[in-house]
């Protein structure tokens, strides 16, 4: 209270006290002596009073000021407790993404290392040591030792030996780029998958695509190594892709060949299971030819994958009269027909039931059909006719190499 407010109480109580007295004299009630005694008794009892209430207010104010007091330091004593818990489940998850982060990159180390052994196990088993000379424009020749270094030759004029002398020295001098080719949605077109591709390039730049080099890699034991750096392409794509978009998936192909190589495969399921949390976005693809020809050995390395979470994807399918059941058992989620197979199969009426509850009975079994080899309008027009959701080809976009700038624009 202002000094100004107290003056003005003390003269209004002092005016009530004279006026009281005065009206006690004018009254004859008392004689003059007491009646100013009795003012100056009012005067001090209303200051008594005044005094008492204002004490009274002063601890009730003092008293909520305690209390607001009390309430803050609680709450601040609740919020310094979360933080602390926050704190620790912070650290808790830290320590758990670097221990899973180490488990990675320990796993990832044990895959290369397998890879640089097979490469040189490879390279241990040529005939003859390799010459290298320099050609006047830069470019690196390899040869056996003791033949003249020719100038590197196109992929059609290679045989066998010189196209498998040309892969061996792609894979180790890295020289394996990974390519994207979109899978749309009918009839929006809209991108939903990527399908990855490996494309090898010679010493000169000429590219081997996996017609070529499948052909002799395959014999020669050399797939497991091509499947490992596709694996790790697929990987890196699908993480980034994962950091914008994490509904876009990519189907990675794997050879047959790797799912009997005794070294490749328990390193393979191992780097998996490090990455087991891209389940949902990675696709492991595999030929008609080789779902069909499952062994035993085949069939257990797709069930230790299909039991971590990934599912299967059956391309190249040259009859679509399919066992759907067996398929479905295998983990098979998606079946890749091309346009014209699938089409011409219906046109001459050879399949088992009518193509357009062939999607239909596909979903029934917990799969999507994906038509591929789409490269004119007219095709798609052919292809929904059967009520088709997914499509691939050419139409809707070229094989393109994965760099950083693609990168950057693949979501």
């Amino acid at each position: 209270m202002s000094r100004l407010n107290k003056f003005m109480i003390v003269v209004t109580y002092a005016i009530a006290a004279t006026t009281l007295s005065l009206g006690l004299i004018v009254l004859n009630k008392l004689a003059p002596e007491q009646a100013w005694l009795a003012g100056i008794l009012a005067f001090l009892a209303a200051g008594q009073m005044h005094a008492t209430f204002s004490r009274a207010g002063e601890r009730k104010r003092v008293t909520k000021s305690f209390a607001d007091l009390n309430s803050f330091i609680t709450g601040l004593s609740r919020d310094l407790e979360r933080s602390e818990k926050e704190i620790e489940t912070l650290t808790e998850k830290f320590e758990v993404e670097t221990k899973a982060l180490n488990a990675e990159i320990v796993s990832e180390m044990r895959v290369i290392e397998s890879f640089v052994r097979k490469l040189a196990e490879e390279k241990r088993s040529v005939s003859k040591p390799l010459a290298v000379t320099s050609r006047a424009d830069g470019i690196v020749s390899m040869s056996p030792a003791g033949e003249e270094a020719t100038t590197p030759r196109l992929v059609a004029q290679m045989d066998d030996n010189e196209l498998l002398e040309t892969i061996k020295h792609a894979l180790e001098e890295n020289r394996v780029d990974l390519y994207l080719q979109p899978i749309v949605t009918l009839p929006q077109r809209k991108v939903r998958y990527y399908e990855a591709l490996t494309r090898l390039r010679g010493s000169a730049g000429e590219v081997i695509m996996p017609g070529d080099y499948m052909r002799v890699a395959e014999p020669a034991g050399m797939m497991p190594i091509i499947d490992n750096l596709l694996l790790f392409r697929c990987v890196q794509v699908v993480r980034k892709l994962n950091e914008r978009d994490a509904d876009t998936g990519v189907f990675c192909n794997i050879s047959a060949n790797s799912l009997l190589d005794s070294d490749f495969f328990p390193q393979f399921i191992e780097y998996m299971q490090q990455n087991q949390h891209l389940a949902d976005q990675l696709i492991f693809e595999f030929s008609q030819a080789t779902i069909d020809g499952c062994g035993a050995i085949e069939l257990a390395s797709l069930n230790a994958l299909a039991k971590l979470g990934f599912r299967f994807s059956m391309d190249r399918v040259t009859d679509i009269n399919l066992d759907y059941r067996r398929l479905h058992n295998m983990n098979i989620r998606y079946v890749k027909i091309a346009a014209h197979v699938l089409v011409g199969q219906a046109d001459k009426g050879t399949t088992d039931i009518r193509p357009e509850d062939i999607k239909e009975l596909m979903a029934r079994y917990g799969m999507n059909l994906i038509v591929d080899m789409i490269e004119k309008e007219r095709s798609v027009v052919d292809v929904l006719d059967f009520n088709v959701d997914f499509g691939q080809g050419y139409l809707f976009g070229t094989p393109r190499p994965v760099r950083d700038n693609v990168l950057a624009d693949v979501a």
